[in-house]
């Protein structure tokens, strides 16, 4: 067996320990146990509050909460899945939490990929930097989107294993394709991984084309085949997580329609396959925001930016010292700040266009400008519409602008691709031409808007008629901080192109070029970065926990010890706040995907005030802005309870007619029933009077009830969200197994016979249990593959050695 020769790896732990340092220095408060508060996973941690309590003292997944929207299933709220994958991640992350462990990851990962692509370990550490402080990544680990970022971490060397396979070192090339598949996947961001497939389409078109020109096509179908089966066991390592996904999207938003369109255009998403293309777009960039990528501040940066005191708009509200101000004016409705890719690192990529000579170039210049126009969404409005309408589930996604965090990835690709492609040419006079072509466009957008900006854009929001005694204030301020930002751009551009310059003129060398360029990205990144995350933002968790600290409302309402029923917070946004779901069972909530019976409810009745479905919804508890804005509890007496047996039924047609009987019915007395349930109710007969049910026991994913009641059959309606047919709750009667039906176009209706029962709803959907037992087989196959391939190059170096 040969000797192992450290010096050839000692670039690279070199390269690893300065990333560990880097992110140790940028986010040293996590190492003092500090944390941030981040929107979103605060959301979180209020939405799956009641999951987590459960599953502490429960052998049994709680796979569904009551907590939201009147129940929902748990999958994508607080759902770990697939554990082999998470052990897996936890050691790739080093065991560190957010944010080190998904950064050093994600670095670790572009720094091979572009060792992969043949870039020496010097410029790929500056990739890796470049990449992992894109002011897009900060904002997103700022903002809470966990899952995101984790999949954005791992989209680089799905990149490189795919470029391996189709160099035929199909081994390798499977494996890392796979393995990074399998964590993208697992990250539990479908959108991102489905936007990196859109772009990678267009590089196994290229390699089509090249093997149709070389006769190579046996080749190509080899290697699309080996990596299909590489992409069927990643998803198959995720079966439990996207089996469940797939099967509740159906009955979501992006699901298909419930309700007829009335009009000519549909009302909402339940009146259209997927989403609703004007909901869809909602959050479309503007071209403003686009250039946004290359001056961070040319529309303003954030919704909420940090302004110095000397500034405008801190002059005039008389601060001295730092205040936040409005100053955000793109086409948003609001952001955390601009997807900031870096002055460099855009004058690289824009270099590498003109200079670097490969297929590769082509790819990620028609992946880049694919995702820039796609990031506009309807200010890009024939071609979007175009591909919302015809590509395949393009239409199940919302947020257009958020495709910019896959562009975070490929535009430093070619950045540090085109730079070692200078430093390796020996005709090195070869790239002045495109150095002069980039230093002339960026220098000249940079100097354009430096110079007439003020005459180029409206610096004013729709918001600023909240500020209407300082409106031109804070068009002052805007105007100051676009040309700031456009100087400082402009001077970077410049920087770059005279140390490129230098080097092709001989002037400096190739270690001070890659060194200089590199500190000076990275340092204008992080400049950037800390306008939106700093050590400021970092605080002690107890103070972070502070903010779960029930309100007197909610410890009055805690003193009912009844154990189901539901709240209405009107002093919060009720149906984008998960905050009042930490401590109790909520009509609201906040989540991306609701079921669209749900949302239909939300618009057709709770919002109009409709009180017959605040009572179907068992809303025992109001709580009301009081004196001052202090909250204060009402209760409402006609509460219908968890359960009752009802008088008759009302048939009705289709879903429109379902949904607006509620208008009219009596709740106790009456349930509204689809046509498609008639011979279900066959037979039923009225309640008499004395007849009662009542819930015995209380646990999201099982509760009990003890019915009683006269002779006959009868039609009982319960206070739970329908989610079926077949997609996990089962209705027993006496421990035996029967069906349920949907009624009040919401809820769950169960015929009971006449005598006393137990009655039992329980949750336990097969497409979780068995996705479970083939995520795991799965797992195990794939360690198996990444372990065989670490033997065989071991076992063929030491060969080649001997």
């Amino acid at each position: 067996m040969s000797k192992i020769n450290f010096k050839t790896f000692l670039p690279h732990i070199i390269a690893i320990v300065i990333i560990l340092c880097a992110n140790f220095l940028y986010f040293f408060p996590q190492l003092e146990g500090k944390v941030v508060d981040q929107g979103d996973l605060t959301q979180v941690k209020g939405m799956g509050h009641e999951i987590v309590e459960y599953n502490k003292s429960k052998e049994q997944k709680t796979l569904w909460t009551n907590s939201m929207f009147g129940g929902m299933p748990a999958y994508q709220i607080s759902c770990n899945t697939a554990p082999i994958m998470n052990e897996i991640n936890k050691v790739l992350t080093l065991g560190f939490d957010r944010p080190i462990g998904p950064f050093i990851f994600g670095m670790v990962c572009f720094y091979i990929t572009l060792l992969i692509l043949g870039v020496n370990p010097w410029l790929s550490l500056i990739g890796a930097l470049f990449f992992g402080f894109t002011t897009n990544n900060i904002l997103l680990f700022h903002a809470g989107h966990s899952s995101k970022l984790n999949a954005i971490m791992s989209c680089a060397p799905i990149i490189g294993g795919l470029i391996l396979a189709f160099r035929k070192k199909y081994l390798i090339g499977v494996t890392l394709f796979t393995f990074a598949l399998a964590l993208n996947i697992h990250s539990n961001h479908i959108q991102m991984s489905y936007y990196l497939a859109l772009t990678l389409i267009f590089l196994v078109l290229i390699y089509f084309v090249s093997a149709i020109v070389k006769k190579d096509l046996v080749s190509f179908a080899k290697t699309s085949l080996f990596l299909l089966l590489g992409t069927c066991l990643a998803l198959a390592s995720s079966a439990s997580r996207l089996w469940t996904t797939y099967e509740y999207g159906q009955d979501t938003m992006r699901g298909k329609p419930i309700l007829e369109a009335t009009g000519d255009k549909p009302a909402s998403s339940s009146s259209v396959e997927g989403l609703d293309y004007d909901y869809a777009m909602q959050w479309s960039n503007g071209f403003s925001d686009v250039l946004a990528s290359y001056i961070p501040l040319v529309v303003g940066g954030g919704s909420v930016e940090t302004v110095s005191k000397d500034s405008p708009f801190a002059k005039k509200v008389g601060s001295r010292k730092e205040v936040q101000a409005p100053t955000y004016f793109g086409a948003l409705p609001f952001t955390s700040g601009p997807a900031y890719f870096g002055a460099i690192v855009v004058f690289l990529f824009v270099f590498g266009a003109f200079g670097y000579r490969s297929r590769m170039k082509w790819w990620l210049v028609v992946s880049v400008l694919f995702t820039l126009i796609l990031s506009m969404g309807k200010h890009a409005g024939a071609f979007n519409q175009f591909i919302f309408d015809f590509v395949p589930l393009y239409n199940k996604f919302r947020t257009p602008n958020s495709i910019l965090s896959v562009t975070s990835v490929l535009v430093p690709l070619l950045a540090v691709l085109g730079l070692s492609a200078l430093i390796r040419e020996n005709d090195k006079q070869r790239f002045l031409k495109p150095l002069y072509y980039t230093v002339g466009i960026l220098g000249g957008i940079s100097l354009a808007i430096w110079l007439l900006g003020g005459s180029m854009f409206t610096f004013d929001s729709p918001g600023d008629k909240n500020y209407a005694n300082i409106a031109d204030v804070l068009i002052d301020q805007r105007k100051a901080m676009l040309s700031s930002s456009a100087m400082n751009t402009l001077l970077l551009i410049l920087a770059g192109g005279g140390l490129i310059w230098a080097y092709i003129k001989n002037k400096i060398n190739a270690n001070i070029l890659m060194v200089t360029i590199g500190i000076l990205g990275v340092i204008d990144l992080i400049s950037v970065d800390k306008r939106y995350l700093s050590g400021d933002d970092f605080m002690k968790e107890k103070s972070y926990n502070a903010q779960f600290t029930p309100r007197p409302v909610d410890t009055q309402i805690l003193q009912d010890k009844d154990p189901d029923y539901r709240v209405y917070d009107a002093t919060v946004n009720t149906f984008n706040s998960a905050s009042t779901s930490y401590y109790h069972k909520t009509i609201g909530g906040y989540h991306a995907a609701k079921l669209q019976r749900y949302q239909d409810i939300i618009e057709h009745h709770i919002s109009k005030g409709n009180e017959k479905v605040m009572d179907m919804l068992n809303t025992k508890y109001y709580i009301l802005p009081g004196k001052n804005e202090e909250p204060v509890v009402q209760q409402n007496p006609n509460a219908a309870g968890n359960a009752w047996f009802v008088q008759s039924t009302i048939m009705v047609d289709n879903a429109n007619a379902e949904i607006d009987s509620l208008n009219s019915f009596n709740v106790k007395e009456n349930a509204v029933v689809h046509i498609e349930f008639s011979d279900y109710v066959q037979g039923i007969v009225p309640a008499d009077s004395m007849a009662s049910i009542k819930l015995t026991s209380y646990n999201p994913i099982k509760m009990e009830y003890a019915a009683n009641s006269g002779g006959g059959d009868h039609l009982a309606v319960f206070s739970e969200v329908w989610y079926g047919p077949n997609k996990g709750w089962q209705a027993y009667i006496d421990d035996k197994p029967v069906d349920h039906i949907r009624v009040n176009y919401l809820l769950r209706g169960l015929k009971i016979p006449a005598g006393q029962h137990k009655i039992v709803f329980e949750f336990k959907p097969r497409s979780f249990y068995l996705g479970e037992t083939i995520s795991n087989i799965a797992s195990i196959l794939l360690l198996t593959l990444a372990g065989f391939t670490i033997y065989r190059g071991i076992r063929q170096k030491n060969d080649s050695a001997t």
